[in-house]
Formats: structure tokens, C-alpha cells, sequence
């Protein structure tokens, strides 16, 4: 393509560069280079804005703070922080399965973010517009709709890259399910529930690569608004499936864990008590948030659909496009959520299990000392060590009362030694059945067995 400069640096395109007839045959890297359907109104706009100088600045000011924004958009994203607390608290040892999932999770959906950023530097797209006076030209492609080139990018490569990011995510409560209740015949029920949520996702992707660039403008180079009017109906309706089978599937999962868990004892306590500690409430508050939003966005879809049916009303818009997004992205932060409770609960474990050790092993040490005159594990703690070395202490009686002839400073010696031995291997010995094991990752096929505390 021919450019050329103008002042100001504005860019000049050619009448090449826009698609004025034969448009139903030109292909698709045409459609994606193309600068719009109708180069009259290219001309009138450079026109426009040729005598105004301070907009071309703004505009250029615009471009220079939508780069700026796009290479802040990781940081942006929603989960960074989230993220950067799994990585910090997982000390960034990428080995583990937990990892590489929130990992992929992150890179794919920013990438996504990044293009949708990026198609914010194509503002216009310049085309005709059929009114009761005719046609007019248009020049605004803020929706990506009006835009092949943002539309390509944004709306289907930055989906395929958002849809799979969630995908890798969606299989955490899958393995998560699976380290508790593998030997489970219900587990069926998981994997199907699983699958089909996926399927849902590779199907919204199809609906978007369905819908060409090249078909956003009809034969007249008007934009083909009735066209993509029925894509928003079938995007929807794949938008409520997907809210349905995630609901679907979190149940599942709550299911199998609460038939597997049921053996073992729990505490009696409230509900948020109850959320800190198992998984399975954590995953059931997941599912009630898709409950409380789906009676919404389900009567939004069919309203849509009568009023277009019986009325022909086409560009009602019913779009409840947060609230679809916070019931989506909540079991997302759940996982994030699940994680740090499970390591706090880690750790809140080891250490009542090393202190649990520790008393048991200074009364061990009591009674097998009791014909000694040592004293008990209650106060032994309160002796200073210096005490058995000083001979001219005036305690030195009381000392020798205490301890017998059989009794010396080596064997008390010896005794806090084996203490600290039997403390520190017990510790060894429960951090591999806890969350702890985080540091220890073998690659063995029990590699998620940290997983079912």
C-alpha cells in the first residue's frame, strides 16, 4: 500500500486501500488491510480535519496512551496480584501442577487482554450508512463490529486466547477432585461435567471464527448490522450454556468430595468456619453465586428472543455483560482462594503437630527420670543451662539433692538431643502428608497428594 505523510505526521491512504466494489468476492487479507468501503468518505474526513490541528495532536496523544495502557495490561488484569501471591507463596517452583495451570491461566487471558488493547489503535473504519436521505458516511469503529481488522483481533484470536486461559483453569477443581477421590466410581460424573463445560468454550470460540470480517459489510459496503444481530443471539444463548454447565460441574465436584469426605470426622462449627477449612464449601459458594445470577441473565435471553420474534424488535439491547463477568470470573478467584486457605491450613497443622511432639517427648523424659529427682516437663524449662556448670552456685546443694550419683549433666544432655531428633522427624514425617510437601515435588505419580488436606 501506497501511504504518504502528511504534516503533523498524519497518514495518507490510497483509494487501493479501501474495497468499493466486487465486495462480496475480495478476500478475507484484503478485507483485513482494507481502510474502509468508501474513500469519498476517507477524503471528506481528511478534509474535516486537515484545518484542525489539535485534534490530529489528541489523536496522536490517544495512540501514544493506548501502547502505554497495553503494556500495562498484565499488571492491569485482574489476577495479577493474585497470581503474584500463588508464585510467592509457591516460591515460583513451577514444577508443581498448581503452578503451571494458574501460570497458563495468566499468559493466555493476557494475551487475550493485550489484543483487545491493541485493537483500540484502529478508531476508524470508513464506510457508507443508509439513512432516510440516503447514504452518509460513517468514519467511527468504536464497537469492534465496524472494524474487520479489530474485529479479527480482538473478538477472535484475543477470544481464543481468553476462552483457552479459562479452559486451564477450569480443570483445577477436576485434579483437585481427582487427589481426593480418585478411587471413587462417581468421579464419572466429574470428568462428563468437565468435558462438556470445555465443549461449551471450544463452541463459543466457533460462533466468533464463524462470523468472517468479510461479512461485517454487505455487497453496498453498509455495516451488516442485522448480520451480526443474530450473532449476538447465538452468542448469548452459547453465554447462558456455558453458566449453566459451570453450575453443573461445580455441583459435581461438591458432590464427590462431600461423598468421599463424609467418612472422615469433622468440626462442629458455623458455616465460615467450615468454608476455611474444607474445599468443598469453598467450591459450593462458587456454584450458589452462578445460582443467584443465572435467573438474570436467563430472562434477559428470553426476553430478547420474544420481543424479536413477536415484535421485530432486533437492537433491543439486553446485554448484562457484568454481571455475566463477575459469575464467570468468581470460581476463578476461588481458586486463588482454595490455595492460600489450604496453605494456612498447612501450616497451622505442623505446628500444632511440633508442639503436640514436644510435650510428648519431655514427658516421656519426666517419667523416665521420675527416680532420679529430675523435675517434671513443666518446669524443666525454666532451668538455665549455666546452672549445671557453676560448682560454686549456692544452689549446689539443692543440685546435688536432685540429682543422684546415676545422674549427670551428659545424660540431660543426651535427653534434650533426642528430643530435638524426635521433633524434627516427626516434623519431616507430616510435612510429606501435608501441604508443606510444596517444596518436595518428585514428579511422582502422587504429586497432587498434597492436595487433600
Amino acid at each position: 500500500m501506497n501511504n504518504t505523510k502528511e504534516e503533523w505526521g498524519y497518514t495518507r491512504y490510497t483509494r487501493d486501500d479501501f474495497i468499493e466494489v466486487n465486495r462480496t468476492n475480495t478476500s478475507l487479507l484484503k478485507w483485513l488491510q482494507s481502510k474502509g468501503t468508501n474513500y469519498t468518505c476517507y477524503e471528506n474526513y481528511i478534509k474535516e480535519i486537515s484545518v484542525d490541528k489539535e485534534k490530529i495532536m489528541n489523536q496522536q496523544i490517544n495512540t501514544i496512551r493506548i501502547i502505554i495502557y497495553t503494556i500495562n495490561s498484565p499488571i492491569e488484569f485482574s489476577f495479577f496480584y493474585w497470581t503474584l501471591l500463588i508464585f510467592l507463596l509457591h516460591k515460583f517452583n513451577f514444577k508443581k501442577p498448581v503452578m503451571k495451570i494458574i501460570l497458563a491461566h495468566y499468559i493466555l487471558r493476557t494475551i487475550g487482554n493485550i489484543l483487545n488493547k491493541l485493537g483500540k489503535l484502529l478508531p476508524h473504519y470508513f464506510y457508507n450508512e443508509n439513512s432516510n436521505d440516503g447514504y452518509i458516511c460513517a468514519t467511527d469503529s468504536s464497537s469492534p463490529e465496524r472494524h474487520p481488522l479489530r474485529w479479527f483481533l480482538t473478538r477472535q484470536i484475543a477470544c481464543l486466547f481468553w476462552r483457552f486461559g479459562e479452559i486451564a483453569a477450569d480443570w483445577y477443581p477436576l485434579i483437585r477432585t481427582k487427589a481426593v477421590a480418585n478411587e471413587q466410581k462417581s468421579m464419572w460424573i466429574v470428568y462428563l461435567t468437565c468435558g462438556f463445560y470445555n465443549l461449551t468454550k471450544i463452541s463459543f470460540i466457533i460462533l466468533h471464527f464463524k462470523l468472517l470480517p468479510s461479512e461485517l459489510f454487505n455487497e453496498k459496503g453498509e455495516y451488516n448490522g442485522i448480520k451480526v444481530q443474530k450473532f449476538y443471539f447465538n452468542y448469548w444463548i452459547i453465554q447462558l450454556i456455558i453458566l449453566y454447565s459451570s453450575m453443573i460441574y461445580e455441583f459435581s465436584v461438591y458432590y464427590v468430595l462431600k461423598k468421599n469426605l463424609s467418612k472422615l470426622p469433622r468440626i462442629k462449627s458455623n458455616f465460615l468456619r467450615k468454608f476455611k477449612l474444607y474445599s468443598e464449601y469453598r467450591i459450593y459458594c462458587s456454584a450458589f453465586v452462578s445460582i443467584i445470577f443465572l435467573p438474570i441473565l436467563s430472562l434477559s435471553i428470553i426476553l430478547k428472543y420474544f420481543y424479536y420474534y413477536y415484535y421485530q424488535f432486533k437492537f433491543l439491547n439486553f446485554s448484562f455483560e457484568d454481571i455475566r463477568k463477575s459469575a464467570g470470573d468468581f470460581q476463578y478467584y476461588m481458586i486463588f482462594i482454595d490455595q492460600i486457605l489450604l496453605m494456612k491450613s498447612s501450616i497451622e497443622s505442623s505446628q500444632q503437630v511440633n508442639l503436640s511432639t514436644i510435650h510428648s517427648s519431655l514427658y516421656s523424659l519426666s517419667n523416665n527420670n521420675k527416680d532420679k529427682g529430675i523435675m517434671s516437663y513443666g518446669s524443666f524449662s525454666t532451668i538455665q543451662y549455666q546452672n549445671f556448670n557453676d560448682t560454686n552456685n549456692t544452689d549446689s546443694d539443692y543440685h546435688k539433692n536432685k540429682l543422684n550419683d546415676n545422674t549427670t549433666i551428659s545424660d540431660i544432655n543426651n535427653s534434650r538431643s533426642k528430643l530435638n531428633y524426635e521433633a524434627i522427624n516427626s516434623e519431616s514425617s507430616f510435612k510429606n502428608k501435608t501441604l508443606a510437601s510444596y517444596d518436595d515435588y518428585n514428579g511422582i505419580k502422587d504429586e497432587w497428594s498434597y492436595l487433600r488436606k
